[in-house]
């Protein structure tokens, strides 16, 4: 079990990989903020159907709410309410905004994103290949660093184009 944050249910909804990350993770708990982001407000997104139906997701709410004044407000509400989530439930939290992923850090909260998600998944014969998935994610607008983050993603994974030898003409 995870608690996740609504980014990456969205973007895996978004280009039809919600059943993959379900795969890979096993059950996920969403606190009542990421709730509403994903089902309420976000109600004709792709991917809400699912999570209404509570397809491989739990909603939790929180335990204690006064403890969300100890998290900075630059952060959403939902992130905030999944890093005290993964805080109380201890399990790990699944996000990939920068500041929320450090502040869960902070609190000593194992934190995961998507493209451990691919990792997993390729790791466990699920996919061949995590580069397709990551362009789609990619081509949706969802906006990963591409030197600190997507190139060492793919040497790491082994799909980086080799680098050619130059021609001995």
């Amino acid at each position: 079990m995870i608690v996740a944050d609504a980014g990456p249910i969205i973007a895996f909804a978004r280009i039809g990989s919600l059943a993959l990350l379900q795969q890979v993770v096993g059950e996920f708990v969403v606190p009542d903020a990421v709730y509403e982001e994903l089902v309420v407000k976000g109600g004709d997104r792709a991917g809400a159907a699912e999570i209404r139906r509570g397809e491989g997701m739990q909603r939790q709410p929180l335990c204690n709410r006064q403890r969300l004044a100890q998290l900075p407000r630059s952060l959403a509400q939902g992130e905030r309410e999944a890093i005290l989530l993964a805080e109380e439930t201890r399990t790990p939290l699944l996000v990939d905004e920068r500041k929320a992923r450090d502040t869960a850090a902070q609190r000593g909260i194992e934190v995961i994103g998507s493209l451990w998600v691919l990792k997993e998944a390729k790791q466990r014969g699920m996919i061949l290949a995590v580069r397709p998935i990551l362009e789609e994610l990619l081509a949706i607008g969802y906006w990963l660093h591409p030197e600190h983050v997507i190139s060492p993603f793919l040497q790491e994974m082994g799909e980086l184009p080799p680098i050619s030898e130059p021609s001995q003409e």
